[in-house]
């Protein structure tokens, strides 16, 4: 087999998987509504450098999405890691801007144990008093969230046995994968919207929150957050 029927046949097979997928048409909708969420947060952020990093998180999201759909099950849930640690990344790095210049200088990396430090990350009692503190209580069940898929997700990118027997090697649509990833995918997507509400919700004006109308849906069980954006 040359090289071009060699790939060919590569394509052929991940459109058979996008074929399979793309009758999840509602599920699928909803992952791209998640990701379209944090976009549109992105939007009224007043920092350009905060701004663009919400909205890389969002089309990083939307990338692991088509990965998933073509069968890429591996490399959507390893993308799916990278846009929950960017997306808690910044959100950390926008109350310190030294530690963000420094990232976008190359100087410094984004450090996982830092940005869910429980005495100084972004879920921490320090970090919520400071900018929402009337969420403080319900912080510690999203740290635990963000950490348990995390260390999900990990174990697609360094190879864990069993996610090479669920995955298999060849591309073919996995259901139980399929369903597993749109599991992790809200639970990420629940991660970076809950620290970016406590982080920017008290700074929008009317406006701003009237068009994220979407952060009291999302949080419907969350009173102060319903409060905050006008919700009974």
């Amino acid at each position: 087999m040359d090289i071009q029927e060699y790939f060919t046949k590569l394509n052929a097979e991940s459109q058979t998987v996008f074929e399979q997928s793309i009758y999840q048409k509602e599920t699928l909708g909803k992952l791209h509504h998640l990701s379209s969420c944090i976009y549109e947060m992105s939007n009224v952020l007043r920092d350009p450098q905060e701004k663009r990093i919400l909205e890389t998180v969002s089309a990083q999201l939307e990338s692991s999405n088509y990965s998933l759909i073509v069968g890429l099950y591996r490399q959507a849930f390893s993308s799916l890691r990278l846009a929950l640690e960017m997306g808690l990344g910044g959100i950390y790095f926008s109350a310190s801007k030294l530690e963000m210049h420094e990232w976008l200088d190359g100087r410094r990396d984004i450090k996982w144990s830092r940005i869910i430090d429980e005495d100084n990350g972004v879920y921490s009692k320090r970090f919520i008093m400071a900018f929402f503190p009337d969420l403080v209580d319900d912080a510690g069940e999203y740290r635990a969230n963000a950490i348990g898929v995390y260390r999900k997700l990990s174990e697609y990118v360094h190879g864990n046995n069993e996610t090479w027997i669920n995955g298999s090697i060849k591309i073919m649509y996995k259901n139980e994968l399929f369903e597993q990833y749109c599991q992790y995918y809200k639970r990420v997507t629940e991660s970076i919207l809950f620290a970016a509400t406590c982080r920017y919700a008290k700074t929008f004006d009317d406006n701003e929150r009237e068009s994220m109308q979407f952060l009291p849906e999302e949080f419907n069980h969350i009173e102060k957050i319903r409060e905050l954006f006008g919700i009974s």
